[in-house]
């Protein structure tokens, strides 16, 4: 395991999900986790009890990220914390699939404010904080939907396809200093996409077009990230690991 201790890492979004299943697996790694929540404070607070058990450091911040002023503050809380931040991973999002003619504004409009203003005004925030390590690395998380399409759901494919050319520009311009990679997730079995993966014919469907035969859970995407955030992984940055079943290969 890439031994992450006397890392500080904050992870939007750490109190459900694929964020929270990473939360755990670097505070098990021995990393220092800020763990954002944006209005789940007793899921939050039951990942920080979990990392402490396990003997490493934590704490929880608030913010809604799709509010800049916000997800400055918070960013700015959780790098003052210990004074440096040798990490971030973007996994706060929200999802949308409705059909073309049912997309409203404000779902337009909370889709890019969440998934790809927060996601860039948290790495924006963290700057200076990064700047004061040695080890600095970004992992934003996109989707295999931003490379893929699929029908319904345009706004949040767009989101992520963002998020990915985004996670390009900042590896080149952060760099030397800086890595930035992504990881792009394919069907999980998260709560943000309950209604999919509990529907029988859906869940059939995903599992015949993914190679591997079934969905991924959040726990098989957190190793990734930790490897991104590791001295492993120091000569690697600007890259998408799809971590799919290798549906995207389809």
């Amino acid at each position: 395991m890439s031994d992450l201790a006397g890392h500080v890492v904050l992870v939007t979004g750490g109190s459900r999900g694929i964020g929270r299943a990473i939360a755990l697996e670097l505070g098990a790694a021995g990393a220092t986790v800020a763990v954002h929540y944006r209005s789940r404070a007793a899921d939050a607070a039951e990942v920080v009890r979990r990392i402490v058990e396990q003997g490493s450091e934590a704490r929880s911040f608030s913010a809604n990220v799709a509010n800049r002023a916000e997800a400055a503050a918070m960013v700015r809380a959780a790098g003052e914390w210990k004074g440096r931040l040798d990490g971030v991973v973007t996994s706060a999002g929200i999802y949308h699939g409705p059909a073309l003619e049912e997309v409203g504004a404000e779902d337009w409009e909370e889709m890019f404010r969440t998934d790809v203003e927060g996601t860039f005004r948290t790495v924006q925030a963290a700057r200076p904080f990064l700047d004061r390590s040695d080890r600095a690395a970004v992992v934003t998380v996109s989707s295999v939907l931003g490379s893929h399409a699929a029908v319904g759901g345009a706004p949040y494919q767009m989101a992520k396809a963002a998020i990915e050319q985004m996670t390009r520009a900042l590896a080149l311009e952060l760099a030397p200093r800086i890595r930035v990679n992504s990881v792009a997730p394919g069907f999980i079995r998260t709560d943000i996409n309950r209604t999919g993966h509990e529907d029988p014919a859906f869940h059939a469907l995903v599992a015949r077009s993914t190679p591997l035969k079934r969905w991924g859970d959040p726990e098989e995407v957190a190793p990734s990230v930790r490897f991104l955030l590791s001295r492993e992984a120091d000569w690697v940055t600007g890259t998408i690991l799809g971590i799919d079943g290798g549906i995207a290969l389809r």
